[in-house]
Formats: C-alpha cells, structure tokens, sequence
C-alpha cells in the first residue's frame, strides 16, 4: 500500500510539472523573455516566482480540503456563483489558444527542420490526443510520466555542458529589480493557470509541492546560466545550443522539443474537455476539442504567438488575480462561519 502510494505521489509530480514546463522551458524562450533581460535581477524574478508558487498551491490545496472539492469545475462554481460560466468561457478561450498554438508549433518545427507540411505534425498529434482523451487523466498521468523524466534529463544535461562560469555576468541593478520581479509574478501566473484544473487530480502533500516548485525553480536558474554564458540568434537557444554538447544531441533535443510542445497540448486539451463536456469522456467530446484546436491552429504560429498568446497572457493574469482575490474572500467567510 505504501508503495502504491509513493508511486502514485510520484506520478502525480509528472502531472503537475507536465502542465508547467513546456515548449517554453524547452526552448529558453519564456525564460529569456521573462527573466534574462534583467541581468542579476533575474534572481530577484526567480525569488518572486518560486514565493508565487508556493502561495498558489498552498492556498488552493488549503481550500479544495477545508470545502471538500473534487473538481475544477466545483471550484470554479464556488468561487464565481452564477458567473462560472462566463469564468469557464474565459478559461476555455486561455486553453484553445495555447492548444492550437501547439499544433501550429509542431507544424512549424517539422517544416523548417524537416521540410515536412501539409499540417501532417498537427494531424498527427491530433489522433493520439483523441486517444488521451477516450482514456482520461489516468492515461495521461502515464503519458506524462514518460514525457517529463526524458524532457528533464535532456534539458539539464543540455544547460550544464552550455554553461561557462567565465562569461557569467550577471550585475544586479536597483532599476531592474522590480521589473525582474513583476515579470517573474507574471511569468508565474501564465505558466499556473494549465496546472490548475489537474490540480485537482493530484494528491501531492505539502513537502511534494514544494519538491515540485525547486524542481521548477532549477530548470529556470540553469537556463538563465545558460544565456548568461552564450549568445544566440535563433528564439529557441537551448536547441541551438545542443550541436554543442554532440551532433546527434541535436536531434535528441529536437525530439524534447516535440515532447515539452505534445505535454502543453495534452493538458490544455483535457482542461477544455474538462470545462466544455465538465469531465465526460466520450469520442464525440474527444473530437470536438480536438477539431476546434485545429480549426484555430490554421491560423498559424507566427499570429498565434504575436496575438493570440498576448490575449492568453492578459486572460491568465486577470483571472488568477481575481481568483486570489475571492479565495481570501472565502477564506475569511469560512473561518468567520467556524467560529
């Protein structure tokens, strides 16, 4: 029994950071953007996002068993009342933006790297999320399990042969300090919002979030070693950086790339199930998430990143900020009620 227990804490790990480090983190995109730019503020961002964290998930866990709550969608009702459904609407716009957003990536990657069109990659990925879907958390929790321990591995074997402690500057300014700290909040926020909903399907206790968060936290600090030591000229620098540590390691990280961008699609494919069919699986629900990601995906990676992805930023910050506000809301009535 215990051991079926560590086990099940473990794949629930792989859930939780399956949802959070993405083709973002893969890449070094969304660490660039969100912590670099900020020299040894980057440090100060990091503080900030891994204290986000932390409040995040102690909160919500603290809420969902003081109420009892199963589900997103038990969440997402008690918190909004009549206005979930406008909440959920919100939320599922988040969910299909990142999803097609996905689909068009692997579009891309394999057209430039390959020279492979027709939209086969996204068709592809399509079929074996319908797959997920029919099978429920349970398969994508084994999914994940494979996907996250391979994607660790190779990016952290790809950061610490691309380190170079000699070309590390990083100086830490007061002017930069509190925007390296915002855009850590914010980078924070947009990355929480995909593992809320599996949240809820996951028995981690406190000790394992916080394992969850270093974990998180190590990633972003070896990539910003990263970019302090190298420069690059592509918007994917641990992939360019990975010929570095050998020629075939090139194509390994190529693979990883897919995977972190297939672990995004998977989770937001099942949060918009989750939300548009509350949970029921079924092939026709499957099919309908997995035609409206591609409907929407057919408008390309570079609009979908340059627009749409600006819309999902602004969505997930409101509503995580609205959603903190009225917990602390229900925190206070409960206790007040209690005593």
């Amino acid at each position: 029994m215990k051991g079926g227990s560590k086990w099940s804490t473990v794949v629930d790990y792989f859930l939780i950071l399956s949802a959070i480090i993405g083709v973002g983190f893969a890449s070094g995109k969304e660490i660039w953007v969100f912590f670099f730019d900020f020299s040894g503020g980057s440090f100060l961002g990091l503080i900030s996002f891994a204290l986000l964290y932390l409040y995040l998930f102690f909160i919500i866990d603290y809420i969902k068993r003081k109420l009892a709550l199963n589900s997103y969608n038990e969440f997402n009702t008690m918190l909004f009342g009549k206005l979930c459904k406008l909440s959920n609407f919100v939320m599922l716009i988040n969910f299909i933006i990142t999803s097609a957003g996905m689909l068009a990536g692997a579009d891309y990657l394999f057209e430039t790297f390959f020279n492979i069109g027709h939209k086969i990659p996204s068709t592809v990925l399509s079929l074996v999320i319908i797959f997920l879907l029919l099978g429920g958390i349970e398969k994508i929790k084994i999914v994940s399990n494979l996907i996250i321990p391979i994607m660790l591995a190779t990016i952290v074997i790809n950061s610490l042969v691309n380190i170079t402690p000699q070309n590390i500057h990083l100086t830490i300014t007061a002017k930069n300090g509190f925007m390296a700290v915002f855009y850590g909040l914010l980078f924070g926020v947009n990355n929480f919002v995909a593992a809320l909903p599996v949240f809820f399907q996951t028995k981690l206790n406190k000790k394992s979030k916080v394992f969850v968060i270093l974990i998180i936290c190590l990633i972003i600090l070896l990539n910003i070693l990263v970019l302090a030591s190298n420069k690059f000229s592509t918007d994917m620098p641990m992939f360019e950086l990975s010929k570095n540590v050998a020629p075939s390691f090139y194509y390994i990280y190529f693979g990883t790339l897919i995977l972190a961008l297939f672990s995004t699609l998977m989770i937001c494919s099942h949060n918009t199930q989750e939300i548009l069919f509350k949970g029921k699986r079924s092939p026709f629900s499957a099919i309908v998430v997995v035609l409206i990601n591609l409907i929407i995906s057919q408008l390309g990676y570079a609009f979908i990143v340059q627009y749409l992805y600006v819309v999902s930023g602004i969505i997930s910050a409101v509503y995580i900020v609205i959603m903190v506000i009225l917990i602390t809301i229900k925190l206070i009535t409960f206790k007040h009620k209690n005593h």
